[in-house]
């Protein structure tokens, strides 16, 4: 189902990033890994290559730059050939009162986090409303509730909800669904051992088995916006 298939995923590097990375390869896909850190996107690939025979490049990308995302889609189409996944998980917070947050953290927080979510769709587009495809946003429960001292994460993960939900609209008729994932407190990075675990919250692996299964639904099945939360007795 997945084989030949290629994924983009950005924040490849770690945390909830390298486990759909590595999930979207056992599961046969050829993965383009993007990041800033590429000692930490070789990781990744290592990862893959000891594990799987899929494909994955490393891909350099700052988010915030809209030339260096247009350069890193240009890179994926010649090393891979297509884009039949998008995985927009890139993303970073700032904590900070409204009233005493600088200019600078907001326009950060809202590049790396909206704005690369919509340059990263747009430049894929062109390719995938050839085939259809999929476009899985990694938002947040703060795309649906506001919590002291993250105005700027939440209005950039509310603006990628919202963003998601409109793309929907535009690129039905191609065939790619849109979906945002709304996790709650993800703990990263993932524990070696079981026993290390937070009891109530999620793992890394939680949402790329989230993404596996979304991916998975027939063609004439979409799921809604999924949240997510740890669960303990």
């Amino acid at each position: 189902m997945f084989n030949d298939k290629v994924a983009v995923v950005t924040g490849a590097g770690s945390g909830i990033g390298r486990a759909i990375s590595v999930a979207l390869a056992e599961q046969g896909m050829q993965v383009a890994l993007l990041g800033r850190n590429v000692a930490a996107l070789e990781e990744t690939q290592a990862m893959i290559s000891a594990q799987h025979k899929s494909k994955s490049i490393v891909v350099k990308v700052d988010v915030q730059q809209a030339s260096q995302i247009t350069q890193a889609v240009e890179q994926v189409m010649a090393d891979l050939g297509r884009v039949d996944v998008l995985i927009n998980n890139a993303g970073l917070g700032v904590q900070h009162l409204v009233e005493e947050c600088p200019e600078s953290d907001w326009d950060m927080v809202m590049d790396t986090n909206a704005k690369a979510t919509f340059l990263l769709s747009q430049a894929v587009l062109p390719n995938m409303k050839k085939r259809g495809g999929f476009i899985i946003n990694i938002a947040s429960q703060a795309a649906k509730n506001g919590y002291e001292r993250a105005a700027p994460y939440c209005a950039s993960k509310f603006a990628v909800l919202g963003f998601g939900l409109a793309l929907q609209e535009e690129v039905r008729q191609f065939g790619i669904k849109v979906h945002s994932l709304c996790p709650g407190l993800v703990q990263v990075p993932k524990p070696e051992r079981v026993q290390d675990q937070s009891p109530g919250w999620l793992q890394v692996d939680d949402l790329a088995n989230a993404v596996v299964y979304l991916l998975s639904q027939p063609e004439g099945v979409f799921i809604e916006n999924i949240g997510l939360y740890g669960f303990s007795r």
